[in-house]
């Protein structure tokens, strides 16, 4: 593997894996993820309110 495959790779209890992409468009995981939220709050409002 190389050194640009390592850009996301994590080490946690001795396993390693990959945590997200390399690419996001966000500083943090959990920004990312409130971003997430608060854009299915959005649709599933727009949904409720539609139908």
């Amino acid at each position: 593997m190389t050194d640009s495959q390592d850009i996301d790779l994590q080490e946690e209890a001795g396993a390693k894996f990959h945590r997200g992409s390399a690419l996001s468009l966000f500083t943090s995981d959990r920004r990312e993820d409130f971003i997430a939220l608060l854009c299915a709050m959005a649709i599933a409002l727009g949904v409720y309110i539609m139908f």
